[in-house]
C-alpha cells in the first residue's frame, strides 16, 4: 500500500498535480488516515482537508488528528466544528500541563476559512471569508445557494464539504443543475462550465481527487 511520506508531498503545487480532497472526518483519526491512504493509492500528490477535521463533541484526540494533518502536509481549511473547538480552547485555562491544547489552538488560529489557487476555491461550505459562511450548507436539496455562489463569485471550480453527501452543482448556459456524484466515474471539468463539488464525508468513506492538468474530478470511496 502506498502511503505518503513527508518528502512526497511537501512543496507540491496543487494546481499542477492531482489533489486529494477530504472533508468532515470529525475527530476520527483512523478515518482520516484511511482517507489519506486511499488518496495515496489513487495517486494524489497533495492533500486538502475541507474542514471539520476536529469535532466539537468528540474531541479527546485533537493532538492525534493535528499530527496526522501535519505529518502528511495536509492543507486544511476551517469548518464549523473546528471553529467551535478553537473557541473552546481559547476559553480554557492556558498553559495546560502537556501543552497539547495550546498546540492545537495555535494550529487552529493559523487555519484559514478558505483557500484559493488559480481558478479553484477550497472551503468548508459557502466560499466566503466569513464565519457564518461555513455554517450554511450549499446543498439544501435545491440549487438556490449554488446559484448565489455562481452569481456572486467568478471562480471556475469550488470544492467543499459540510453537507456529507457527494453532490455536483453545474452552471452551464445560464442554468444551474444539481447532480448526484456516482462512484467509479470521472467528471470532466470544461472551460465553458462552472462547478461546485461537495466531496462527501470521510466518516462515510468518501473522498475525492481533483486533477487540474487533465481537468477532471473523481469520487473515491474507501
Amino acid at each position: 500500500m502506498i502511503v505518503f511520506e513527508e518528502a512526497d508531498i511537501q512543496g507540491s503545487d496543487p494546481l499542477s498535480t492531482p489533489v486529494g480532497l477530504i472533508a468532515d472526518s470529525h475527530g476520527n483519526a483512523s478515518v482520516l488516515l484511511k482517507a489519506i491512504k486511499a488518496l495515496a493509492e489513487n495517486m494524489a500528490s497533495s492533500l486538502v482537508h475541507l474542514g471539520d477535521f476536529f469535532d466539537s463533541v468528540y474531541n479527546e484526540n485533537l493532538m492525534e488528528v493535528m499530527m496526522l494533518l501535519q505529518r502528511y502536509h495536509v492543507l486544511a481549511v476551517k469548518g464549523n466544528n473546528d471553529y467551535q473547538v478553537e473557541k473552546m480552547l481559547d476559553n480554557s485555562v492556558p498553559g495546560n500541563s502537556d501543552g497539547q491544547g495550546d498546540s492545537c489552538l495555535a494550529f487552529l488560529k493559523k487555519t484559514p476559512l478558505l483557500y484559493k489557487a488559480g481558478n479553484a476555491t477550497f472551503s468548508h461550505s459557502m466560499p466566503y471569508g466569513s464565519i457564518r459562511s461555513f455554517y450554511e450548507p450549499i446543498d439544501t436539496g435545491s440549487t438556490e445557494r449554488a446559484e448565489e455562489i455562481f452569481e456572486n463569485t467568478n471562480g471556475h471550480v469550488f470544492f467543499c464539504g459540510h453537507s456529507h453527501r457527494p453532490v455536483l452543482f453545474r452552471y452551464k448556459s445560464g442554468k444551474t443543475t444539481r447532480e448526484e456524484i456516482v462512484s467509479g466515474g470521472r467528471i470532466a471539468i470544461k472551460s465553458g462550465e462552472r462547478y461546485i463539488f461537495i466531496v462527501g464525508s470521510a466518516e462515510n468513506g468518501e473522498c475525492g481527487i481533483y486533477e487540474p492538468t487533465q481537468s477532471y474530478y473523481e469520487r473515491i470511496t474507501f
